[in-house]
């Protein structure tokens, strides 16, 4: 099954040095919701001389108080023009509007086909033009994109007759494009059958906040198609598809399979998804890891011998899989992802997923369209391919929580959680602008929503001798690639013997994988094109609030010099803007 990493043949190296470009990141605020979690707190100052920011002040700590959304959930208004007259000072006056978002937010560009309707998505890869001939390098993958998109703010804007399903979440839901990536008519490419269905996968619906985690084959411009059906239409058939998701062109992950007792649980194939078969060299009693049915793999480790007993596992279970991309695709970064769930935990018991013997390669190109890998040259510095090591994430599980570390060559960092079932991540990718690499892990339990992330920089120029000023000066080299090459994926838990801590623990510490996978650093910048009205009589005749509550004062020709906005959502999953205006009292 282990493969050796694909080497870069002449010609096909790229350019990954000098200064870091500046990534445009186009945010969609309509579909991030603004959450405050800080204290209710008074404000610094009754007095400020900047308004605008006064006002912004004064309605994060009216929407931060825990009261807020319960005030607007049960049309308590009264108790809303309460909190902010102790909230705002007696100098201005205000005027406060909550309003329904569906009611002043609409999609630009929604294309209604009767079976169906399309939603425009622009997928947009980071790119890093290179000096010294400004050759454009992608950072992230244009073949994998990661999106995060909030169904329950769609699903309002969609009109008559459409809805993503939320029940078995995005069974209706498929995504198309032209065949051409940067073509814009999606019209004229469905009429001349010049359009494609997209691979994608569902890693996670989350029904508390409506976020569901999507993963796609592509960049560029790309259309979320919502049918009228239970079921997707298919374009290229001109039918409705016959099982959800179009299963297999979509389909879930095992967590979401196996939490919704669905049948669509699938392997992407445009990532490196680890499957059962690629998993089953892992599997043995003698290992400790066992294959399961809605998820890849159950790990078992014990104390091991107890009264002369010796129980059913060993006391480390250990697999090494290929990474599996080729190295010409992971100049940018190479990412890993885990679905893990502690089912029974052993104090001690350490749980081990990184990259091993991870080795990073130059490449250089001159003037006479020559190109040398494993570039040693004396302007490098360096004897190349340079080796960085393992770089793993361990967790290692406490009497009463865990202990979450990043491992680099020798250095270790420590945050403490606690997690149920969980996503794993770790990234490596190259910084241009410092000549080294990021490493970062991260942890987000999918039943609480806490999270905990580590950093660190593995300076190429300091542990190695490498000097990227010296290459990029060098006026006969016209193109310079770094590439890191992990060799393998390890997976490990390790239990200590017994005794531990004078106790002997006579069951197993067993962890479930429901997914793993490993790909290029995705795209994950991606637009919609939303519109949000803030026009005050659009926002003053959909105002939910009683007519009595909104203002304090009532002032004549109420005209606002400062305003402030803020998404909220109610425990129902609703959305609201709310919009606040202030007016000096003395203006009236």
């Amino acid at each position: 099954m282990n493969k050796s990493p694909v080497r870069p043949v002449r010609g096909q190296v790229r350019i990954i040095e000098a200064i870091a470009a500046t990534i445009i990141v186009l945010i969609l605020a309509a579909l991030l919701p603004i959450i405050f979690n800080s204290p209710t707190t008074t404000l610094r100052s009754q007095v400020q001389t900047n308004t605008e920011w006064y006002a912004y002040d004064a309605l994060l700590t009216a929407i931060d108080n825990p009261q807020f959304t319960y005030y607007v959930q049960h049309g308590n208004w009264s108790a809303v023009q309460s909190l902010l007259n102790t909230i705002i000072g007696p100098q201005y006056d205000w005027y406060i509007a909550v309003v329904p978002y569906k009611n002043v937010v609409t999609i630009t560009s929604i294309i209604n086909y009767g079976n169906y309707t399309l939603v425009p998505l622009s997928i947009i890869p980071s790119i890093y033009y290179a000096p010294p001939l400004g050759i454009p390098i992608p950072m992230t993958s244009t073949s994998v994109s990661m999106l995060s998109i909030n169904i329950y703010t769609i699903n309002p804007l969609l009109g008559s007759g459409y809805s993503i399903n939320t029940g078995v979440p995005l069974s209706n839901v498929a995504f198309i494009q032209c065949k051409n990536p940067l073509e814009e008519n999606i019209t004229q490419c469905i009429k001349n059958g010049n359009v494609r269905m997209l691979n994608w996968w569902l890693e996670y619906f989350d029904p508390r906040t409506g976020v569901a985690i999507i993963w796609l084959n592509t960049t560029g411009n790309v259309y979320m198609l919502v049918s009228n059906s239970s079921t997707p239409y298919n374009v290229l058939s001109n039918s409705y598809c016959r099982s959800s998701y179009c299963y297999p062109i979509g389909g879930v992950s095992n967590l979401m399979g196996s939490s919704l007792n669905t049948l669509y649980n699938n392997a992407p194939q445009f990532i490196n998804y680890y499957t059962q078969q690629l998993l089953s060299q892992c599997y043995s009693s003698n290992n400790g890891m066992y294959s399961g049915s809605n998820y890849l793999a159950e790990i078992m480790t014990s104390g091991g011998v107890v009264s002369g007993q010796r129980l059913n596992s060993p006391t480390t279970a250990i697999c090494s899989l290929p990474v599996g991309i080729s190295i010409n695709n992971v100049a940018g970064g190479v990412n890993a992802y885990l679905i893990g769930q502690s089912l029974v935990s052993i104090p001690g018991t350490t749980f081990t997923f990184g990259f091993s013997n991870v080795e990073v390669e130059l490449s250089v190109c001159f003037v006479n369209n020559t190109c040398v890998s494993d570039y040693a040259g004396s302007m490098a510095g360096a004897t190349f391919p340079i080796s960085i090591g393992n770089v793993n994430v361990i967790e290692t599980y406490g009497n009463t929580h865990e202990y979450l570390s990043l491992s680099i060559n020798g250095n270790t960092t420590t945050l403490p959680s606690y997690y149920y079932v969980y996503l794993l991540t770790l990234s490596m990718s190259l910084n241009p602008a410092r000549c080294g690499i990021n490493i970062n892990a991260s942890i987000y339990d999918l039943i609480t929503m806490s999270s905990e992330a580590l950093s660190y920089f593995y300076n190429l120029t300091s542990n190695n001798g490498l000097s990227c000023s010296k290459l990029m000066s060098n006026p006969n080299i016209t193109s310079i690639s770094l590439m890191m090459i992990p060799n393998n994926l390890l997976i490990e838990q390790s239990t200590p013997q017994n005794p531990n801590n004078g106790i002997y623990y006579v069951y197993n510490a067993t962890t479930i994988v429901y997914d793993l996978w490993v790909t290029p650093t995705p795209t994950t910048a991606y637009y919609m094109p939303i519109r949000t009205s803030y026009n005050f009589a659009l926002l003053d005749k959909y105002n939910v609030i009683s007519p009595q509550y909104r203002e304090r004062f009532f002032l004549s020709g109420f005209a606002p010099t400062a305003s402030a906005y803020a998404i909220i959502q109610l425990p129902n999953g609703t959305y609201y803007l709310v919009y606040l205006g202030l007016m000096s009292a003395a203006s009236g």
